[in-house]
């Protein structure tokens, strides 16, 4: 008996994954004729094309009142998310001591560690700045650069 409620966790689990909305929404800007709006399958068959092909930034859909530019918009805060989710992993488990982010066409290579756990390479000041920001002190010059 046991073995089929662990069976029916893990379907629960695989449905749950199956369902779950990604951490984004399509983005259409476009210079057309008039007010463009597409069935509720192509929207999704649109998501699941982004889903399928996750290092696509973006396509252009042609139609006959113009062109229309399509990309994932995530919410302003999915970089804080990020940050929390690699600080959570990096905080308990004691044997990873590093994730590596590859390096794309417009940032290098970072490694998020236990003292530094963000995906951006400059998140680490931009975090300090804030704080800086919110005491109402000066933020600190880094290493090399005069205040």
């Amino acid at each position: 008996m046991s073995g089929q409620a662990d069976d029916r966790v893990v379907i629960g689990k695989l449905n749950e994954i199956r369902t779950r909305r990604p951490p984004w929404q399509l983005l259409m800007v476009g210079n057309t004729d008039g007010m463009i709006a597409f069935s509720a399958e192509t929207n999704n068959a649109l998501m699941r094309i982004f889903d399928l092909l996750p290092h696509l930034g973006g396509v252009t859909i042609k139609t006959t009142s113009g062109d229309l530019s399509l990309s994932r918009d995530f919410p302003g805060n999915y970089v804080n998310e990020v940050d929390a989710l690699l600080a959570g992993i990096l905080n308990s488990e004691p044997e990873i001591t590093g994730i590596v982010f590859p390096a794309t066409g417009t940032r290098p290579q970072h490694m998020a560690t236990v003292e530094d756990p963000h995906l951006l390479p400059e998140a680490k000041e931009l975090a300090a700045a804030e704080a800086a920001a919110e005491t109402g002190e000066q933020p600190r010059a880094r290493d090399g650069e005069v205040d």
